[in-house]
């Protein structure tokens, strides 16, 4: 067996990079996306884990010269629906808020951040998908599209309604 620099096999690397070198580089993005599907830590926790060694069991499926970023968000994403289909139930749960503070500019910040993460929750599924790979992870449509596996126009068309939707009810507000 040939072993790379970092003493890991040659055969355990995907995309160019060992396991470790996967997690650290894209671990941010992958937690971010479960954690805004999931809406829980724990449950964000196990889906980012969940991508990873899915990633690397499935390295072969990976083609040279794709986003790497990309198939990475579209093994999390099915991970989710592959969770949510486990459990037979809507997401319901609530996103996790951090303690309010007691200063007024403060509060009225965070009662905002609220209403908007919480219409952002309200989304359908892949509205909501879209609107945050756009906007949390600055992917492409073009890479966006590649995640939720359908066209760029798709995804677009999937962008403005959510923020068609989020304008309703955000209206006054904001």
């Amino acid at each position: 067996m040939k072993l790379d620099r970092s003493g890991e096999p040659d055969a355990a690397r995907c995309g160019g990079l060992t396991f470790g070198e996967l997690v650290e580089r894209y671990w941010t993005s992958v937690y971010r996306l479960a954690y805004h599907l999931a809406g829980n830590v724990h449950d964000a926790q196990d889906l980012a884990q969940e991508t990873f060694l899915k990633a690397m069991s499935g390295r072969g499926s990976f083609r040279d010269g794709t986003n790497l970023k990309a198939w990475l968000l579209r093994i999390g994403s099915n991970a989710f629906l592959d969770l949510r289909r486990r459990r037979k139930t809507a997401r319901a749960s609530a996103i996790e808020v951090e303690p309010a503070v007691t200063h007024a500019d403060a509060a009225q910040a965070s009662e905002l951040s609220a209403a908007v993460w919480a219409a952002i929750r309200r989304l359908d599924e892949t509205p909501r998908t879209v609107f945050l790979l756009r906007t949390q992870d600055d992917l492409s449509f073009r890479e966006i599209a590649e995640v939720i596996g359908t066209t760029e126009d798709t995804a677009r068309w999937h962008m403005l309604q959510a923020r068609r939707r989020l304008m309703r009810e955000l209206d006054g507000k904001v």
